[in-house]
Order: C-alpha cells, then structure tokens, then sequence
C-alpha cells in the first residue's frame, strides 16, 4: 500500500525536526572558521593551549600553527606554533616553552609574547623525540623534564641545576624503549614528580617513580597498560582522590586494547588496578587520548583520537563506576579522520571546555551545570611559578574532585594549565584544598562558576 503523500511530508517533517533537536542538544559545534578567520588550525599532529601573553583569553599552538587568543572571541595569526610544551622554566613569574620535534629548544617568555632562546639539555633528541613533560623531582621550586626519545635515542631524564655548566644534570635514561607519549604526576602523593610512559611496538609501559633527592627508579612490573602505546591521559576517574591513568593502545586484534587504570591510593601502596576498556569499544586503530569534564557533571571524560583513516576519534561520555559511553555523534562531533591532536581548553571563558582536535575548533555550548577554574601559581622559590605538579581537591560530600597541574596528553598535546572543574548542580559556596608541589596545604573558599587564582600563600 501506498503511503500518501500528505503523511510522507508529516513523516519527514517530524524526523527533520527529531534531527533539528538532536543538534541543539549536542555539547559542541565545529567554530574552526569563525575563530580561525576562514582557515584551520594547520595542524593534525599536536595541540597546547595557554595564555602566553597573560591578556587573560586562552592561546593556542599546533604542529602548524601559532593563535593567539582576542578577547575570548576569535584567534588571530601569530605566537609560538610546533609540537611544544608550556611550564615556567626559569621561575620569572611568565611561561616559557619546549619546543620538542625538529632541533628542539627551550625559548622563555616576556609574558608580552615575545620569546628568547634559552639553555635546553644537550640532547641530541631529533625528530625521533615525539613528547616532553615536566615535573620538579627534587623539590627544588624548579620544574625538570622528561624527554621521550622516540626509536633511535635513549628516553632522558634531566634536573634542572642553575649552578651545573650546562644548567641540565642527566639522571638516567633507557633505550630502545619506544616512546610515543610521557606525562607527569605525583602518583605516590610523596611530593615529587613521577612519569608514566606509554611506549609503542609491544614494549612495556614505564613509571618513573622520583626519589625525591634528584634521583630516580624505573619499575614496571605494577604498570599495566602496555601494547602499541601512543599516549596516555591522567586524571582523576573516579573522584576518590587519587589520580588514574588511561593507557591509550592502537591494537590488532587479539593484541592489548586501551585500559584505564585504576590509582589504589595508600591502602593499595599506591599501585594500579587494571580496570580493563570500561565500555571503550575496540577498533584497531586509536592514538592520543584527552581526559576532561565536557559536560560540567564532575567526572571526567574521554575524547580519543585514531591514527588510521578508516576508523575514526571518538568521545566516551563518563557514566560513574568505571563506565563509559560513545556520545561521539550525539553531542556533535562529527567523523573525523586520523589525527594526534587532542586537548581541551575554554577559549571563551564560559566555564565549559572546548576541544581542539583535527586540525579543527569545537566550542562547547555549555549545559546549566555548574563550574568552578583555579588558576594556581607557585612561589617560584619553593614551588615553580607555573605550580606545575600542584593539586587541588574539592569535597563535594560523596566524592573528592580532584586536578593537577600540567597536563600533558597523549603524543605531544596539553591542555589548558588553569585547573577546570565541573560541578554539576552544586550552586552553593564550596571550599578547595591546594596541594603545592612541595606538599604545603593551603585551603580557601569561593563562590562558583567564576575563575579564581590562588597564589602560594607563606606559611
């Protein structure tokens, strides 16, 4: 039987308008040509968000391109571009960056946007070195750094010492571990920076636990999360205080998927519980992941990048209790193809995080949800001026948020340094426990969605 044309209209009417709702309740919308002025971000391999001209509008750079921020409303052509990391290297109260493909390099910020050429380790480290990330392992109020050395060269790791000839101690280092991505982290909550390393061809993935003196052990003999490893993202999962770790895996089958894993705390002796995928559907091709509260519930998200065109990013809503769901297309994002790029940032201001991925912008269009960003910024005596490796911990009764400072991710990205926390439906004043690097406490109160600083108080 026929349908008649009168209903064929009402049926398509009501599914325009099923899609029309559909779009209007998606979190993000693709900005890349009204922030970009018609062009792309020009990179597909890395992303870094920061304010480095302290106007107070997040910047942003790629493996393409340098923007810089104006007035939370459009990038503009210009600033620091490449595969880069930003921390405050020489404690002068501005941001300063490692530039780490190519030659590499370290270059120190005027906080006005301009940069100068300063004293990196003497490497060599080459094309072959794909990540960086920086911690203070000694507790000397100056950030050190781990090099990820790719194929050919030994992984590093280097104190930063003012008095040594060349400014850089070498403390160890490996080879022939594979290194595609490295992030910092106080797991062991001792007060000094540690590193987990994801490492590619089936090698096993590495934890650097510091000593807390300048030295440093490698164990990975309570690290899961090994296989074809491109980068890992680390962050708070479960809300219990500790800070997790998803191990990001490209896998054949039959081969180790990516896996979150699980921090055990002080009754665990600080180990990792594998949690195993928590609902991240297998596909064989994956790259960078990203942690980040999207949706302003309090539990942090995943967005998870592939490096094979035929199957494609995905974002996997938190649902609590180690489960999560593909809302990729619900709240969105459309089908991208292969791309390393993956970190969040608000470039608006809105108190919602917005993604940079793809060589493309998605601003998030927000939720009633409430928020809560703390900009953190260290002594620069005691702890780095940037606060990189400081936590803060928010108690909302049955769960701790909690957030750390220098986020890399991935292969080579970073988010936003400004701590961001979702709240959900807590509208009420709430009260924040930083953790300095050095592990001095320092407690405040504010009112929500709004971005505070909080400078390191003398004790």
């Amino acid at each position: 039987m026929n349908t008649p044309t009168s209903l064929r209209l009402i049926q398509a009417t009501f599914i325009l308008a099923l899609l029309s709702a559909a779009a209007s309740r998606a979190a993000f919308v693709d900005k890349t040509a009204d922030w970009c002025g018609g062009g792309d971000t020009n990179g597909n391999g890395t992303a870094a968000f920061c304010d480095y001209n302290e106007d107070g509008f997040l910047d942003l750079a790629t493996d393409g391109a340098g923007w810089t921020g104006v007035d939370g409303t459009r990038f503009k052509p210009g600033g620091p571009q490449g595969c880069i990391v930003w921390a405050d290297i020489n404690n002068d109260g501005h941001l300063d960056y490692a530039l780490v493909h190519g030659p590499g390099g370290h270059y120190l910020g005027d906080g006005n946007g301009g940069f100068t050429a300063g004293t990196r380790p003497p490497g060599p480290f080459g094309g072959e070195c794909l990540a960086v990330a920086f911690g203070d392992i000694n507790n000397d109020g100056l950030v050190d750094m781990f090099y990820g050395a790719g194929q050919t060269n030994k992984d590093s790791l280097w104190r930063q010492d003012p008095e040594h000839e060349q400014k850089w101690v070498l403390i160890g280092g490996s080879a022939g571990a594979y290194c595609r991505g490295v992030l910092s982290c106080d797991f062991d909550q001792d007060n000094d920076a540690d590193f987990y390393v994801s490492n590619y061809w089936l090698c096993p993935n590495y934890l650097w636990l510091s000593d807390g003196k300048g030295g440093s052990s490698m164990s990975g003999k309570a690290i899961a999360g090994s296989g074809h490893s491109i980068g890992a993202a680390c962050g708070d999962v479960d809300n219990d205080g500790y800070f997790d770790i998803f191990a990001g895996n490209f896998a054949h089958p039959g081969q180790p998927q990516s896996r979150f894993l699980r921090n055990t705390g002080p009754d665990g002796n600080y180990g990792f519980e594998d949690k195993g995928t928590c609902g991240v559907a297998f596909q064989e091709s994956y790259a960078s992941p990203t942690l980040g509260d999207y949706d302003n519930d309090g539990d942090l998200d995943l967005f998870f990048t592939t490096a094979y065109g035929h199957n494609a990013p995905r974002l996997y809503r938190n649902n609590g209790n180690w489960s999560f769901s593909d809302v990729t297309g619900a709240e969105g994002i459309p089908r991208l193809g292969a791309t390393y790029q993956a970190a969040w940032g608000d470039v608006n201001n809105d108190g919602f995080l917005d993604l940079a991925t793809a060589g493309r912008l998605f601003i998030n269009k927000g939720n009633d949800n409430h928020w809560l960003k703390i900009k953190l910024k260290g002594d620069g005596t005691k702890v780095n001026s940037a606060a990189i490796g400081s936590q803060v911990r928010i108690n909302l009764g049955d769960q701790t948020l909690s957030r750390r400072v220098g986020d890399t991710v991935g292969q080579g990205s970073q988010n936003e340094l400004t701590l961001h926390f979702g709240l959900g439906i807590h509208a009420k004043a709430i009260a924040y426990e930083v953790t300095w690097s050095n592990g001095q406490k320092q407690t405040g109160e504010t009112e929500v969605d709004k971005m505070i600083t909080v400078e390191m108080a003398v004790p």
